[in-house]
């Protein structure tokens, strides 16, 4: 069975993530800002449509801003 991979930025509401690649070397670094990073598993809070996605990582709700959503693939766990 192969495993969909989406964008962060098309995640859904309550949906358990864990991150499988970031596009590019600065949208790596930001999302490193927020330690997220390949292998980090994200559950969607809220997906507000063309605003960011807020997610949880580590029982800490973070808001990640539309254009690095769609910059993070992800895969369902």
């Amino acid at each position: 069975m192969a495993t969909e991979t989406l964008t962060l930025s098309d995640a859904k509401q309550g949906q358990k993530l864990m991150v499988v690649n970031t596009i590019g070397e600065e949208i790596t670094m930001q999302a490193l800002r927020f330690g997220i990073s390949e292998g980090a598993e994200l559950t969607v809070e809220k997906s507000i449509k063309g605003g960011p996605v807020i997610v949880v990582r580590n029982h800490l709700e973070i808001a990640i801003g539309r254009a690095l959503a769609e910059a993070i693939e992800v895969k369902y766990v």
